[in-house]
């Protein structure tokens, strides 16, 4: 059980998770990218595996991104897009989780020592 920290929980407590990142792109003036500079590292674009564009609440601010899933030189993946509004690119980083679950089977860890049902039947 978990005590009562007296603490407000509310919008302040909350951080955002994988923002944008400011990029640098080399697109070949056609608007697809060619090479990206990452964490200080100049990579060419091998392939593009995908591609879609946002166009939304032009009534209000207006968001307009081409997006494209790169595959870099050393194969890393990394989506990035094309803010076409502010004509500013970013990296838009998402986390994968550690581990794949297996489907349908929940990780249980044992305590150290403790065996499988199974193994003391043997």
């Amino acid at each position: 059980m978990v005590s009562y920290s007296r603490a407000t929980a509310g919008p302040s407590s909350l951080r955002p998770l994988n923002q944008p990142q400011l990029l640098s792109v080399e697109d070949g003036g056609d608007g697809v990218p060619k090479a990206v500079v990452w964490h200080g590292d100049h990579r060419g674009v091998t392939v593009i595996r995908d591609t879609w564009r946002i166009d939304d609440e032009w009534w209000r601010d207006e968001i307009s991104r081409r997006y494209f899933l790169l595959e870099l030189e050393g194969g890393h993946q990394l989506t990035v897009y094309h803010d076409m509004v502010a004509d500013h690119w970013y990296a838009q980083p998402y986390e994968k989780p550690a581990r794949p679950l297996a489907a349908g089977k929940p990780r249980v860890q044992k305590p150290a020592g403790e065996s499988d049902s199974s193994e003391q039947t043997k």
